[in-house]
């Protein structure tokens, strides 16, 4: 029995000092800093990124999906179009698709122009659309980039940053900012 209790204690004496070695060695280990760091701040690969906000508070995404419910008939379903433009540049898609809505007439239904020759904004150019002297372009995503650019050149990168600004260049009516600044309420409200 003695001998027993001499054998534990010799064992259990062993253990604990073999213990004590490996923690002694542990904490004074050389610790190599970049890799902890390296280590420490890695993002996990699951974590959603952040979309970046372009135009009032929303980011691409939301801002197509709110133009989407001011786009009518042929223009439906195409404000990712407008969204991506105004990331791109930071021309007020308001403003833009309240001129298109106002141009095309797409809120009851969109002009021949938009439906036959995808032009938007009733530019002239060529090829012809039909017998007149109105542009025809291949896609309606064409149409909508070659308006964007002429609103964007013309008009919002010369300062006129607003429908009141644009009128007596862009349009003859006296009226034709007020029109599209009920639609521009509008699209800003919904």
């Amino acid at each position: 029995m003695k001998k027993r209790r001499i054998y534990f204690y010799t064992i259990f004496t062993i253990i604990f000092f073999i213990c004590t070695l490996f923690a002694y060695v542990k904490l004074n280990a050389p610790v190599n800093y970049k890799k902890v760091a390296t280590v420490a701040y890695k993002e996990p690969e699951n974590t959603p990124k952040e979309e970046p906000i372009i135009w009032d508070g929303l980011t691409e995404k939301e801002l197509a999906a709110k133009l989407d419910k001011n786009l009518y008939h042929e223009l439906a379903g195409t404000g990712k179009f407008f969204a991506a433009y105004t990331a791109k540049t930071g021309l007020d898609p308001y403003l833009a698709v309240s001129i298109v809505n106002l141009e095309t007439g797409c809120k009851w239904k969109c002009s021949y122009l938009a439906r036959v020759c995808h032009n938007i904004g009733g530019m002239k150019g060529r090829p012809h659309c039909g017998s007149g002297s109105y542009a025809k372009f291949d896609s309606l995503e064409d149409g909508i980039e070659s308006y964007l650019n002429l609103l964007y050149k013309g008009y919002w990168s010369k300062g006129l940053t607003n429908a009141k600004k644009m009128n007596s260049k862009y349009a003859e009516s006296s009226t034709w900012a007020d029109k599209v600044n009920r639609y521009y309420e509008t699209i800003k409200a919904s």
